[in-house]
């Protein structure tokens, strides 16, 4: 599977929004339903059920590092709260997640 990197649409050297719809299109072909672009998260809607929100799924972006596993809410929420907790240094951070 993808890393996170190839999943973050930030890193292209060109980023226009034909760039990014064909990005998009592809890993929703693929099931790659969450894609980053910088700090923000892409959800699109899979209309199947897929096998994205287990306990397993759930463990392994529990400590991860970003950019280490594919794009995903669980990465998300795994940072905003240890930067809320202060952990990774600088102190605790007020977070603010948008939906």
């Amino acid at each position: 599977p993808p890393t996170g990197a190839e999943g973050n649409l930030a890193a292209l050297a060109e980023l226009d929004e034909v760039v990014l719809l064909d990005g998009l299109r592809e890993r929703f072909l693929r099931q790659q339903v969450y894609t980053d672009i910088g700090d923000i998260l892409i959800a699109m809607n899979p209309f199947q059920p897929l096998p994205l929100y287990g306990r397993e799924v759930s463990e392994r972006y529990r400590h991860h590092e970003k950019g280490t596993l594919p794009p995903h809410i669980f990465a998300v929420a795994s940072r905003a709260y240890h930067a809320m907790l202060g952990r990774g240094g600088g102190g605790p951070r007020s977070q603010c997640i948008v939906i």
